[in-house]
């Protein structure tokens, strides 16, 4: 293996902020890689097998080849993976408990030929057989685990994820963490990544200055920024608490792009690659990983929008043009839902109006972006 090898004890550093996104590996796990390059990442995440089945085939060397050679080539200097749905390390049944240690210590050796930096896992579930007991379970197999790969010389570390609380997951309390890192001690191979969504639907808020510090300094308090390896930037298509994981796009969610902007410009947050796992992967990571580089830049949360109303529309506003304030991912029909709020002269503009952006003419889904014009253009304009 080569000795340019990331370390898990040393974060990348915060001039050179690691923003990217969970990517497929149709067609060879280097794919995640070449493809996150398209997409401007620069940290990807990664499933190294299926997340649904127990078993795995060994990977090929040409296989592990390829993939560190695309990081090379791709400049990609942190990767993440996600280790299988299956896996329970604090599962009540004997069996399914050896079933996840022994399916998780071959998550842990993939990833170590992969050069992959850290394993982020779900804390499990108790399923009704007691909390104490499971998160005891828990730490005995993540103290197992580490003892286990130690000896075999492992670099790449486990990341314990926080989750919404569904069910009987276990990891949706800051304290829970905190409590598996105490038990198992201060183990340079184990820290934590923090999901946005899953902390706010837990219920711990974002929005605003004052409930983003106070989730932070309990954050610190329960479990330290020194654990902080990886986050997870998700909105919430459910409420605060409601414990519901359910991913929404940056800014469009219950969170909002607010305290987005507040996390990629933390000082304290600097050194954590930030990993979005938004919806419409295909379509929209590419957005959405734009959306975080330019909250990490400082620029505003919001895009400006410049509206030009053609014809008789022309009175609304002496001729002049509007600028309008949007949220991220703002279309052209939220235009003009948003010009009908404002005057009534303008109520009818979806239904009878054509509009242009850039001076084409489009429908209402097409999005806009920051500083566009977009035309409003009625039947009688000659438009």
């Amino acid at each position: 293996m080569s000795d340019t090898r990331q370390t898990v004890q040393h974060p990348p550093p915060a001039e050179a902020r690691l923003i990217g996104a969970h990517m497929p590996t149709s067609g060879g796990l280097y794919k995640s890689l070449t493809l996150g390059r398209e997409i401007d990442c620069s940290a990807v995440q990664l499933f190294t097998c299926s997340p649904r089945q127990w078993n795995h085939a060994t990977l090929k060397q040409e296989d592990v080849k390829r993939f560190l050679d695309a990081k090379h080539d791709t400049g990609i200097v942190f990767t993440v993976a996600h280790d299988s749905y299956l896996i329970n390390l604090a599962a009540p049944s004997e069996e399914i408990l050896w079933k996840s240690q022994a399916a998780f210590r071959s998550e842990l050796e993939r990833a170590e030929m992969l050069d992959i930096g850290w394993l982020v896992t779900h804390m499990g579930a108790h399923l009704d057989q007691g909390e104490d007991e499971a998160l005891e379970r828990l730490a005995q197999s993540v103290t197992q685990i580490l003892d286990e790969t130690d000896k075999l010389g492992y670099k790449v570390g486990i990341a314990l994820e926080t989750t919404a609380g569904q069910g009987t997951g276990l990891g949706w309390r800051f304290e829970q963490l905190g409590r598996i890192l105490a038990a198992v001690g201060d183990h340079t191979r184990l820290g934590v990544c923090l999901d946005t969504c899953h902390v706010f639907v837990a219920g711990y808020d974002l929005r605003g200055q004052k409930a983003y510090e106070l989730t932070w300094s309990e954050f610190d308090r329960e479990i330290g920024y020194n654990k902080l390896k990886v986050i997870h930037a998700n909105d919430a298509k459910k409420p605060l608490g409601s414990r519901v994981d359910r991913h929404e796009h940056i800014g469009n969610g219950e969170i909002g792009a607010e305290p987005f902007a507040r996390l990629m410009t933390d000082p304290r947050l600097a050194h954590v690659p930030v990993i979005v796992e938004t919806p419409d992967s295909d379509t929209m990571h590419a957005e959405n990983v734009a959306r975080l580089r330019r909250l990490a830049s400082g620029q505003s949360p919001k895009i400006s929008v410049t509206v030009q109303l053609y014809g008789h529309l022309s009175d609304v506003n002496s001729g002049e043009y509007l600028t309008l304030e949007m949220p991220f991912f703002a279309t052209v029909a939220d235009v003009a839902e948003l010009l009908a709020k404002r005057d009534k002269r303008l109520e009818n503009i979806r239904a009878n109006c054509r509009f242009a952006v850039g001076e084409e003419y489009t429908d209402l889904t097409r999005k806009v972006y920051d500083g566009a014009v977009v035309a409003v253009l009625p039947p009688v304009s000659g438009g």
